[in-house]
C-alpha cells in the first residue's frame, strides 16, 4: 500500500515510516518540512499545512492510507496556545478525512491517545470503557477528531481505524519529552525535577513498538475499530528518574509541585490489539531508556543516524507531534543545517489537474537515481503565492473548464495572444506573487530551483530579472506550444520535452536558453510495454480494435461523443479515462448502460499500460500525455475541448504533423479511420534524450538582472499600465459602476419636482411594435416617451409627436474594454436623427451600464433616466407620486394592452395623467434625487 503519513518527519512519524517499508508498504511523509532522518532519495515528501484540505487532497490521490499523526501534543503547549491546539487538532483533523473522502483512500488511521481515559471512573480501562466529558482541552481536541472518524465512517464510508497511544519514548524523541528531559539533565550534572510526589504513573510504550502498532492496524480487520496501544507495564515518574540516575549516574532527584491538567494515570489495557492485532508492546522500559541513553551518546559523539546533536523538535508525551498551523509532526532539528554534502532541489508545482504534479514527482526520481543524496523537495508554488492566485488560477480553471469553456479561451485570448495585455497580466501575478515566492525560496535555501508550473516561472522570472533573487532557475515545459508563461528571460534554463518547441522558447527568453530533454513522467511511459503485454496486463481483448478516450485528470471535453463515435466501429473496444470527475463518470455509465464494449476507468497510474494496449488515443487537453502516446506508438487525435491552450498546442500538432485534431464529431469518425489504417512505431528517441536533473544539474547562471534604470522605466510603466487598468475598470465595467455610482452621484434621475399630477412615461418596446404601441396608447388616452436606439420613419416619428408622445435614445450596454468610449457620439447621433439639439434625456441599459458611460453621456448633454416603478405584464403598479417616471416593459405587441390598461387603471384611481418623460423634465422642474 501507498500510505501517507501525516508528521511523517517527527518523532513517532519518522519511525512509523521506518515500519511501514519493513512491512512492505511506501510510506510518503506529509510535513513542512523533509525528515532530518532519512535518505532525501529514499523518500518522497509532500510538504504542505495539516489544515490545508486541497494540498492534502492532492497529496493522497495516488495513496491507499493516511496514517494521521500531527498534532499539538504537549500539555503545556496546550495549555498556552489553545486556540492553537485546537485548529490543528480538530480542525486538522477534520481537514484529512475530507482529503480523505475526495481521493477515495482505502483507510485512515487517526492517533488519538490513552489520555482519553484521564476523567473517566474506573481506574482500569479498555476501549469499551465509556468516556467522560474531558476536563482538559487537549483531551477535547482528540476525542473531537476520534467523533469526526466515527462520523466520516458512517456517512461518507471512510474507514477509520482508531489508536490510542500510550505515551512514547525513545530516538528522536522531543527534548522536553519526559525521559529526553531527565536525560540531558543528568549528563549536565543537573537535578532530576519531579512534579508532585512522583507518583503519578504512566503507560509508556518504546516508540518502536508504538510504529509497528500503526503498521499492523492497517490490516482489513482493523476498519473502523478502536485499540490502545500501551504498556503492560506501570512506571512511575518517579521510577523514571530513577532509572536515568542509575544509568547516567552524577545527579540528584528533587521535587516540584505539580502542573495543572497532568493526567494521574489510569491502568490501560491493550488486549483488543493483542487480540485482533497481534500486538504487544515488546520493549520493557528498563530497556528503552537503556536503549535511548545509547542514542543519545551516539547523538552526541556524532555517530548517529540523524542530527548530530539529538536536539530536534519532535514528538511530546503522546502521539503526533507539536505542530503551529498545520505544522505536520516532527520539526525535527528544525533550524540545522543539512549536510554540505547535500544539494537542495526546490520544485515547484501546482495542483491543477496532473500536468505539473505529475511531472514534478517525475523530476524527483530523476535525482534520486541520478546524483543521490540530493534533497528534493516538492511544493504547491501555486497555494505558496496566496490565496487570491489560487482561487483565480485555480478554482477559477475548474470552473471555467468545466463549465464556462468559451470565458477560458476568451480569457486565454485576452492574457496569452494579445501582446499588451499579455504584458500587463504578467507584471499583475508579478505584483502579487512575488513577495509570496521570495520568502518560500529563501524558507527552503535550495541550490537549485525547477518550476513544472507556468504561473511560477514566470514569477521566479520576474524576482531573477530584478536581482531579487539569486539561485538558478529551471523551468520545466510540458506544452508543445503557447509558452509566453513557461518561457521567460530571467529563467536561466528551460528544458523542453519536444524539439518542436526549441524556436519558440528562443524567441521569449533568447537563444541558448533552452534545452530538448527526457520528458518528465513514469518509467513505464518512457519504456512502454508491448501492445500483447499492455492487453494482457489490464485484460483486454488480444484481438480487435482498442480505442482510448481521454479527457485528462478533470475529464472534460465531449468524452460522450467520442465514445459514441468511437462505438460506430463493431470491432472496436472502448476504454475511456474520465480522470477525477466522479460526475462524468455517472452520466457516461447512465448514458451507455449495458454497453459491453465500453470501460469506464477513472484516475489511473497504469497510463502507460493504457496508451500501450490501444490502438488510437481520442485525447481532450493536450499536454504531455500526447507525447507518451507517441512514445507508445499510438497515434494521436484531438478532439472535444478545442478552447485556450489546447487550442494553441492543436495548432502546433497539426504544423508539425504530430496529430490529427478533430473540431466535431464529423469530423472525428474520418480521424479515427485514418488513425487506424496508419499505426506507429514505439519512439525510443525520447527515453535517450538527458533528464530534467542532468540538465540543471549542469545548468550555469545565463540570466542576468536587469539595468538599474531598466527597472524603473519598468516599473513605471507597469504603474503607468496598472493606473490605465484600474481606469478602465473603473469607468467600463458594471462593477466599477456598482462601486462608483453613488459616492459620485452617477445614479441614473427617477424623478423630477412638479407641482402637477403628473407622472413621466418611458416606453421600451421593439421598434417594429413602436407604432402600435402608439396607437394603442392613444386609444386610452396615455402619453410617453419611447425609448429606441435608432430613430423611427419620419412618418412614425411625427404622428408619435402630434398624438403628444416623443422618442427619447435608448443606450445600450457598454461592452467589454472600450465600446463605451464611444457612448457620445453614439448618443448625439440617435438624439439628431430624432430632431433633438442641446440637452435631453436618456435611458441606460439596466445591466452593463457603466460610469464611463455615465460621464460620457453627460459631457453631450444627456440626462439619464430609469423608472422608479417599472411596469411589465402581470406586474403591480402600487402607489405612484407625481413627478415619478414610470419605466413600461412592452416586450411584444400583444403584451402591449395588457400593460396599458393596467397603468390607466393605476392612474385614474391615483387622479394621475401620464406625460412624456421630456415634458416632465422640462417642465420647469429639477432633478430628483433617485431612489
Amino acid at each position: 500500500m501507498r500510505v501517507l503519513v501525516t508528521g511523517g518527519a517527527g518523532f513517532i512519524g519518522s519511525h512509523v515510516v521506518d515500519r511501514l517499508a519493513a512491512h512492505g508498504h511506501e510510506p510518503i511523509v506529509y510535513d513542512r518540512r523533509r525528515s532530518p532522518w532519512h535518505d532525501a532519495a529514499e523518500l518522497e515528501h509532500r510538504l504542505g499545512e495539516i489544515t490545508d484540505v486541497e494540498a492534502l487532497a492532492t497529496a493522497l490521490e495516488d495513496c491507499d492510507a493516511v496514517v494521521h499523526l500531527a498534532a499539538v501534543a504537549d500539555v503545556s503547549d496546550v495549555l498556552e496556545a489553545p486556540v492553537l491546539a485546537e485548529e490543528v487538532n480538530a480542525r486538522g483533523t477534520i481537514a484529512v478525512l475530507e482529503a480523505a473522502r475526495r481521493a477515495k483512500v482505502e483507510r485512515m488511521v487517526y492517533a488519538s491517545t490513552i489520555w482519553v481515559y484521564s476523567d473517566c471512573e474506573p481506574d482500569v480501562v479498555d476501549e469499551d470503557t465509556l468516556i467522560a466529558t474531558p476536563s482538559h482541552l487537549y483531551t477535547s481536541t482528540k476525542l473531537a477528531g476520534e467523533l469526526y472518524c466515527k462520523a466520516y465512517a458512517e456517512l461518507y464510508d471512510v474507514p477509520c481505524t482508531v489508536l490510542r497511544f500510550g505515551i512514547p519514548y525513545g530516538p528522536r524523541a522531543r527534548e522536553a519529552a519526559v525521559v529526553p528531559a531527565f536525560v540531558n539533565k543528568a549528563l549536565a550534572g543537573e537535578s532530576l525535577t519531579l512534579a508532585g510526589d512522583g507518583s503519578q504513573f504512566r503507560r509508556f510504550v518504546y516508540v518502536e513498538d508504538l510504529a509497528e502498532g500503526v503498521a499492523c492496524s492497517l490490516v482489513p480487520a482493523a476498519a473502523n475499530r478502536t485499540y490502545n496501544l500501551a504498556s503492560d507495564e506501570t512506571v512511575t515518574i518517579r521510577e523514571i528518574a530513577e532509572h536515568v540516575q542509575s544509568l547516567v549516574g552524577n545527579t540528584r532527584i528533587e521535587f516540584t509541585p505539580a502542573r495543572p491538567g497532568d493526567f494521574g494515570g489510569k491502568e490501560v489495557l491493550s488486549v483488543r490489539a493483542r487480540d485482533e492485532l497481534g500486538w504487544t508492546a515488546a520493549t520493557p522500559f528498563a530497556e528503552g531508556v537503556r536503549r535511548y541513553v545509547a542514542w543519545k551518546t551516539e547523538q552526541a559523539n556524532g555517530n548517529g543516524n540523524g542530527r548530530a546533536n539529538g536536539h530536534g523538535r519532535a514528538n511530546g508525551d503522546d502521539a503526533g507531534s507539536h505542530a503551529r498551523a498545520g505544522d505536520a509532526a516532527g520539526e525535527a532539528g528544525d533550524g540545522e543545517p543539512h549536510p554540505a554534502a547535500a544539494r537542495k532541489v526546490l520544485v515547484l508545482s501546482a495542483d491543477i489537474g496532473e500536468g505539473h504534479d505529475g511531472p514534478a514527482r517525475a523530476i524527483a526520481r530523476e535525482f534520486a537515481e541520478e546524483e543521490p543524496g540530493t534533497q528534493v523537495s516538492i511544493v504547491n508554488g501555486l497555494v505558496a503565492m496566496g490565496g487570491l492566485l489560487t482561487s483565480v488560477m485555480r478554482d477559477g480553471s475548474v470552473v471555467m473548464f468545466r463549465w464556462l469553456p468559451w470565458l477560458f479561451d476568451a480569457q486565454y485570448h485576452l492574457f496569452m495572444r494579445l501582446r499588451p495585455t499579455r504584458w500587463l497580466s504578467r507584471k499583475l501575478l508579478a505584483m502579487l506573487g512575488s513577495r509570496r515566492m521570495k520568502r518560500l525560496v529563501s524558507a527552503h535555501d535550495p541550490d537549485l530551483v525547477i518550476s513544472t508550473y507556468p504561473g511560477c516561472t514566470a514569477v521566479l522570472g520576474e524576482l531573477r530579472r530584478k536581482g531579487k533573487l539569486e539561485v538558478t532557475a529551471v523551468s520545466s515545459i510540458t506544452d508543445l506550444a503557447g509558452l509566453h508563461f513557461w518561457a521567460h528571460p530571467g529563467i536561466d534554463l528551460h528544458v523542453v520535452t519536444q524539439p518542436e518547441s526549441v524556436e519558440e522558447v528562443e524567441a521569449i527568453a533568447g537563444p541558448g536558453s533552452v534545452r530538448w530533454g527526457r520528458p518528465p513522467t513514469t518509467a513505464g511511459c518512457l519504456h512502454p510495454p508491448t501492445r500483447v503485454q499492455a492487453r494482457a496486463t489490464l485484460e483486454l481483448p488480444a484481438q480487435g480494435r482498442i480505442v482510448l478516450v481521454s479527457g485528462g485528470g478533470w475529464g472534460i471535453g465531449d468524452l460522450e461523443g467520442a465514445i459514441a463515435e468511437s462505438l460506430r466501429r463493431e470491432d472496436a473496444t472502448v476504454l475511456c479515462l474520465c480522470g477525477r470527475n466522479d460526475a462524468v463518470r455517472e452520466r457516461l455509465e447512465a448514458r451507455f448502460a449495458g454497453e459491453r464494449r465500453l470501460r469506464l476507468v477513472g484516475f489511473t497510474h497504469r497510463m502507460a499500460d493504457y496508451l500501450a494496449a490501444a490502438d488510437v488515443l481520442v485525447h481532450s487537453t493536450a499536454g504531455l500525455t500526447v507525447l507518451e502516446s507517441l512514445i507508445a506508438g499510438t497515434p494521436v487525435i484531438s478532439y472535444g475541448f478545442g478552447v485556450g491552450h489546447v487550442k494553441e498546442n492543436n495548432r502546433a500538432l497539426e504544423r508539425f504533423d504530430l496529430a490529427q485534431v478533430a473540431t466535431s464529431r464529423v469530423e472525428l469518425g474520418p480521424a479515427l479511420e485514418r488513425a487506424l489504417a496508419a499505426p506507429l512505431e514505439p519512439d525510443p528517441r525520447f527515453a535517450a534524450r538527458p533528464s530534467t536533473a542532468a540538465f540543471a544539474t549542469g545548468a550555469g547562471r545565463r540570466a542576468t538582472a536587469l539595468a538599474p534604470w531598466r527597472l524603473s522605466l519598468q516599473r513605471a510603466a507597469a504603474v503607468g499600465a496598472g493606473v490605465v487598468a484600474l481606469g478602465f475598470a473603473g469607468l467600463g465595467t458594471g462593477a466599477g459602476y456598482s462601486v462608483l455610482a453613488r459616492p459620485l452621484h452617477l445614479t441614473p434621475a427617477t424623478g423630477f419636482s412638479t407641482n402637477a399630477p403628473q407622472v413621466g412615461v418611458v416606453v421600451e418596446a421593439p421598434a417594429e411594435t413602436v407604432d402600435t404601441v402608439a396607437a394603442a396608447m392613444r386609444s386610452r388616452d396615455l402619453h410617453g416617451s419611447f425609448a429606441v436606439s435608432a430613430a423611427p420613419s419620419t412618418g412614425d416619428l411625427q404622428q408619435l409627436q402630434a398624438a403628444g408622445d416623443d422618442a427619447v435614445p435608448s443606450l445600450a450596454k457598454g461592452g467589454a474594454l472600450v465600446r463605451w468610449m464611444a457612448t457620445k457620439s453614439r448618443l448625439r447621433r440617435t438624439a439628431r436623427s430624432l430632431g433633438i439639439q442641446g440637452h435631453f434625456v436618456y435611458l441606460p441599459p439596466e445591466r452593463g451600464f457603466t460610469a464611463g458611460q455615465f460621464l460620457l453621456a453627460r459631457s453631450a448633454g444627456g440626462r439619464a433616466v430609469r423608472g422608479r416603478v417599472t411596469l411589465s405584464p402581470g406586474g403591480a403598479v402600487g402607489t405612484l407620486q407625481p413627478g415619478e417616471v414610470i419605466e413600461l416593459e412592452v416586450p411584444d405587441a400583444v403584451s402591449g394592452p395588457i400593460v396599458l390598461d393596467e397603468l390607466r387603471a393605476a392612474l385614474r384611481s391615483q387622479g394621475l395623467e401620464s406625460v412624456p418623460v421630456t415634458q416632465l423634465s422640462g417642465s420647469g422642474g429639477t432633478l430628483s434625487a433617485s431612489s
